[in-house]
């Protein structure tokens, strides 16, 4: 018999636990101060469900999540938890997650289970209800976060990994890079079973695994993005990792995405919040240069990516004077589509594949910021808006390419 998720101890924990409706997980909140605060915003936002707790073993005082006068709708469980960074969900972490999950959900009989990835000064009672009020009372089987951003905030998110999700799957949820999300019993057991068969290094993208399943997806307003890690990766090692997961992701998955036209939006909970939208410094000329040097150094390995066509568009932006250095939505898109089929058909090494891809993003940023400029949030969405139907205009030329690679010649 393989070993639990838990050890000895905690298992013993897990035994002593009283019914509940949610279960919350609370990775960042390692003191008893961090562990008061994520319960004071679970009993404000869930004032009528009994939830557990579940903490890093750092912590263990019941106290710190008893509520006035001695108040037992909150259980406190401090175990072991995996690094979970956010989402994507590395393969190895997610196993441990949702096994631990299954146990525990199993105990109390669960209906909801929340993951407050946030710093505990980013969990607030609206986070909580956000993530559990669908699955409880609308039953949905995922919710995805929606932050409130700097309009020069998550630009990975926004330039590749949303549009590019929506056109491939069909649906409008912005929160795939998130450190919150809500699941339902049906969608833990359906991604815990399925992930199991996954090679090493996949990652989980909740929002494929629930379309894959035909489950129901949701997004909410969940405040203001915190970052729970500090991170030192550069803009390439970022790009390689996400793009990376994102692209087996998408070979993993093409029989599906290739049947999507269009996209539907997904519902949405809560009131959005402002981001505080401060004038921010972004050196877009440093951007151009970086991209203006790849194309003199990686023109060779663009070459074995990219159709000529496309080559021939991006000299013309190489030499574009920076006010008006524009990279089109649909040349873009078009990029995005030829890096994955590159991916797939392992036109280089996938690890130099994936970096030479930088210049290029950072090439889009450049664009994005110096046309975004001083426009309002608004604007600003209006013209994303814009990028992710490019994105599903051109989704005919990814499906060409990807069926007949050795025919297709643009």
């Amino acid at each position: 018999m393989s070993p639990g998720p838990f050890s000895a101890e905690t298992q013993a924990q897990v035994d002593r636990l009283e019914a509940a409706e949610v279960v919350v997980v609370v990775p960042r909140c390692g003191t008893v101060e961090g562990v008061r605060a994520a319960a004071e915003a679970t009993r404000a936002g869930a004032p009528d469900l009994r939830a557990v707790i579940v903490h890093p073993n750092a912590v263990d005082d019941a106290d710190a999540v008893r509520g006035p006068a001695g108040s037992s709708t909150l259980q406190a469980l401090p175990c072991r938890l995996p690094p979970v960074s956010g989402l994507p969900l590395a393969t190895d972490e997610a196993r441990v997650l949702f096994a631990q999950l299954s146990v525990i959900g199993g105990r109390v009989g669960a209906k909801a289970y929340a993951f407050a990835g946030a710093l505990p000064e980013g969990i607030f009672p609206a986070t909580i209800q956000a993530l559990v009020r669908p699955v409880i009372d609308a039953q949905f089987d995922l919710v995805l976060p929606s932050y409130a951003r700097h309009k020069f905030d998550g630009l990975i998110n926004r330039g590749v990994v949303y549009p590019l999700t929506r056109a491939l799957f069909g649906r409008r949820a912005t929160g795939q890079l998130g450190v919150d999300f809500g699941l339902s019993g049906r969608m833990l057991s359906d991604v815990f079973d399925h992930q199991n068969g996954r090679g090493p290094g996949a990652s989980i993208w909740l929002l494929t695994a629930a379309v894959e399943h035909n489950l129901q997806v949701c997004e909410a307003h969940v405040g203001t993005f915190l970052p729970p890690f500090e991170s030192a990766d550069d803009v390439s090692a970022a790009v390689a990792r996400v793009l990376g997961s994102l692209f087996e992701d998408m070979e993993r998955h093409a029989p599906m995405w290739q049947r999507v036209r269009g996209s539907q939006p997904a519902r949405t909970f809560g009131e959005p919040s402002a981001a505080a939208d401060e004038p921010r410094a972004v050196d877009a000329s440093a951007m151009v240069e970086s991209f203006q040097l790849g194309f003199r150094n990686l023109h060779d390995i663009w070459n074995r990516i990219l159709p000529p066509a496309t080559l021939v568009e991006l000299g013309r932006l190489s030499r574009a004077p920076i006010d008006r250095f524009r990279l089109p939505d649909a040349l873009w898109a078009r990029i995005v589509f030829d890096f994955a089929l590159g991916y797939r058909l392992r036109s280089i090494s996938r690890d130099h594949l994936l970096r030479a891809m930088t210049p290029l993003y950072l090439a889009w940023v450049a664009s994005f910021v110096i046309e975004a400029g001083e426009a309002d949030p608004g604007a600003v969405q209006t013209r994303l808006e814009r990028l992710c139907l490019a994105y599903e205009t051109e989704k005919p030329y990814l499906i060409a390419r990807w069926r007949w690679p050795d025919r297709f010649n643009p």
